[in-house]
């Protein structure tokens, strides 16, 4: 006679962690994340004592566990971008960090396509820098795939400017990234030389710009 398993499933990923904790819901209006496979995040939504927001869902995970800073945007992008899941609103958001499964364009296709209310798109990157925005109703599935293509030609021209500004010190012009308040690049007065933050290398470009204008306007 066997002996009865009393094996554990222990989730893999944070994905399986909140899938554990929240569950899955088939339930629209419940959904708060598409996962890469097109399933649900269950957040409760429509319990007001129980309903969690975006942010909410990352102060389950051990890594944002006693954390002193406050969870803003920029850390729910980089989580989206690893874990490969769009953010979704029923009333009229989706947002992603990469680009999205076949199965998340389906599933995105699948409510929007018949909703007569718009839809605010927000291409982002893994580290929170805008890459385009777009407003679509009723799109066509074609219309959704071209403007998650946007992924495949990301230039060093493509960012938004108002999400960066330069401080001149002595030495060196800085670059700091608006969303989440730190410097992301340096350059040195005499030798130009340019130090960028690894996940900011693209905006190198505009940070040269931005320190053009600003010698000009002076």
């Amino acid at each position: 006679m066997g002996k009865k398993s009393n094996h554990i499933d222990i989730p893999d990923n944070d994905t399986d962690k909140l899938i554990e904790v929240l569950g899955l819901t088939n339930n629209i209006n419940e959904a708060g994340y598409i996962l890469p496979d097109g399933r649900l995040l269950h957040l409760d939504r429509s319990n007001c004592f129980k309903r969690k927001n975006h942010l909410d869902v990352l102060k389950l995970l051990p890594a944002f566990l006693g954390k002193e800073h406050t969870i803003i945007d920029t850390d729910m992008i980089a989580f989206m971008a690893k874990e490969q899941l769009v953010r979704f609103c029923i009333d009229g958001r989706i947002h992603t960090a990469v680009k999205p499964t076949s199965e998340q364009v389906r599933k995105l296709y699948s409510v929007v396509a018949y909703r007569s209310n718009p839809f605010e798109i927000i291409i982002s990157n893994a580290a929170g820098m805008t890459l385009e925005q777009h407003t679509v109703s009723g799109p066509s599935m074609n219309a959704l795939v071209k403007i998650f293509d946007r992924y495949s030609s990301v230039k060093q021209d493509d960012f938004n400017e108002d999400e960066f500004c330069i401080e001149e010190e002595e030495k060196y012009f800085t670059l700091t990234f608006r969303p989440a308040m730190k410097t992301v690049g340096r350059m040195n007065k005499n030798s130009k030389m340019i130090k960028m933050e690894p996940l900011f290398k693209e905006a190198t470009q505009l940070f040269m710009r931005l320190v053009k204008q600003s010698r000009n306007s002076q």
